[in-house]
């Protein structure tokens, strides 16, 4: 079994994030900030949802606007990065959308993707499960685990999706062909066209990780949710017959779960606070506790008996 350190040692540079500061600052738009770009987008997604479930005609275009604005919004911070991993949601499949584009574009970023596929990417995985939103509402919202036969209806919406995105014209037949492919995996244990490796477009293995970690980390009625650490390191050291390497080290390159400042938990009992991230190994940053009343540093990556359970700070719900 592939050591998790493999996966996410020498950490390429990130250019994205390098360009981002030297940049000029954003204007002082109410789109420039990560909850009044939350509110809208949950707003556009509703009139979405609403125009889908009355078999009318979707105005998509107000995405696009919004998709630009997230990648704009990422240069600067990864305040809805976090926001995404604390797993609090009233409305799954609108708020999955969000995580999506959110952690797909940041995902993208490490890809070295141009301006315009981040764009595109984020576009994706803002309009990735439209065709959710054509499904019997009662099946989307069931909390009970389904049927085998209600298992195969819900694996028609990729299709669904993509015949939704492909009639609103040449813009979205980029984002169409991807939402068709976010279920497939590397193994051809996907769906709904049981596509392997190369078959499968890498922004669609990009929202399809993407969109599993959310699943993973997001609080549901019918099970527990994993803690953003699992679930990182379930996908970095288990997914590898699901998404190509490249992916999965984009993955662990740019997520950082324990950012400056967090409060933790080691399994030793002790309490600490993240002082500095090590580049080379993210899940093990640098951390102060205190011993006999007096701040002791401890690097997590020297330390391999130690290591963090558990968040402690929390952060405000957009």
């Amino acid at each position: 079994m592939a050591r998790l350190s493999d996966l996410i040692r020498q950490r390429t540079p990130d250019s994205q994030s390098e360009g981002a500061s030297s940049s000029k600052k954003m204007g002082s738009s109410p789109l420039n900030t990560a909850h009044s770009w939350c509110v809208s987008t949950r707003q556009e997604l509703w009139k979405i949802k609403e125009a889908v479930r009355s078999s009318t005609n979707p105005e998509l275009t107000g995405c696009t606007d919004l998709a630009r604005q997230l990648v704009q919004l990422l240069h600067h911070n990864d305040e809805l990065v976090r926001w995404t991993l604390d797993g609090q949601t009233e409305d799954y499949v609108t708020d999955n959308a969000l995580h999506v584009a959110v952690l797909g574009t940041k995902i993208g970023m490490g890809l070295h993707y141009s301006q315009q596929d981040l764009e595109r990417l984020a576009l994706a995985g803002l309009l990735h499960d439209i065709g959710m939103w054509a499904l019997p509402v009662s099946l989307v919202q069931k909390r009970e685990a389904l049927s085998e036969e209600e298992r195969d209806i819900l694996r028609t919406h990729p299709e669904r999706g993509r015949r939704i995105l492909a009639s609103q014209g040449s813009v979205f037949e980029w984002v169409s062909a991807i939402s068709a492919q976010e279920h497939e995996r590397c193994d051809g244990s996907g769906y709904p066209c049981r596509l392997k490796d190369k078959q499968i477009a890498e922004p669609a293995q990009v929202i399809g990780m993407v969109d599993t970690l959310d699943a993973m980390v997001t609080m549901r009625p019918y099970r527990r949710s994993r803690t953003p650490h699992q679930a990182l390191r379930e996908l970095l050291i288990g997914a590898k017959a699901y998404f190509s390497h490249r992916v999965l080290k984009a993955l662990g390159d740019q997520i950082t779960l324990y950012p400056v400042g967090t409060g933790v938990r080691l399994n030793t009992g002790e309490i600490g606070t993240v002082m500095r991230v090590n580049s080379r190994y993210p899940l093990r940053p640098v951390v102060t506790i205190s011993k006999l009343g007096e701040a002791i540093e401890l690097d997590l990556s020297q330390v391999t008996s130690a290591h963090i359970v558990e968040v402690l700070q929390t952060r405000e719900v957009l």
